[in-house]
């Protein structure tokens, strides 16, 4: 009879953690399609993973974000944001070039807009799940070192601030661009990341 009871038990906590668990990816999929099409993202592919390749990759990131930020805070939509990013490619290739020469590494360096995998990130309290998103792409000479990855638009771009505080200008947007429930799912979605550990 105990026997009996521990396993209608046991089955019955399967299947409510199974039946929560497609909820969760089913509201993923649906979030990840809303953020796919509001959303920019900002990819940087260092030489290759030696010490001082990623640290410049880090040198390189900070002066692309430091530049096209302000430019990022005026657009009011994607379209806009790829728009003027798009308008400002060569210059965003030559401070990159820039960064690389100051180092004594000089190296090619290439820009590109791109469909392309990201995966799981936090940002500043924000889960932005995995998926495909359109971004823009900083590859560095050979581009086969670890990659960098953020949000370009919104501007969630974090840089030297390893506290990854976003701003409430950055906030707002993202509210406005994705509405409510989507912002609340990003802001929630590692609470239920049990789910699917089991």
């Amino acid at each position: 009879m105990k026997t009996k009871y521990i396993r209608r038990t046991v089955v019955l906590a399967a299947a409510v953690i199974i039946a929560l668990a497609a909820v969760r990816m089913r509201i993923s999929a649906s979030v990840q399609e809303d953020l796919r099409e509001q959303v920019l993202r900002f990819h940087v592919r260092a030489n290759s993973d030696s010490a001082e390749d990623q640290r410049e990759k880090l040198m390189v990131r900070d002066a692309v974000i430091d530049y096209v930020s302000p430019y990022m805070e005026q657009a009011e939509t994607k379209e806009e944001a790829a728009e003027i990013l798009k308008e400002k490619k060569e210059e965003i290739r030559r401070i990159a070039a820039g960064v690389l020469e100051r180092q004594g590494n000089p190296r090619k360096v290439e820009v590109s807009f791109t469909t392309e995998s990201f995966p799981e990130r936090e940002y500043g309290g924000y889960t932005f799940p995995a998926g495909i998103y359109d971004a823009v792409r900083v590859d560095l000479g050979e581009a086969g070192g670890h990659n960098w990855w953020c949000v370009m638009f919104p501007d969630l771009c974090m840089t030297k601030d390893e506290k990854e505080k976003i701003s409430r200008e950055a906030e707002e947007k993202m509210k406005k661009l994705l509405g409510k429930e989507t912002v609340k799912a990003i802001q929630n979605s590692r609470h239920f990341s049990w789910l699917l550990t089991f």
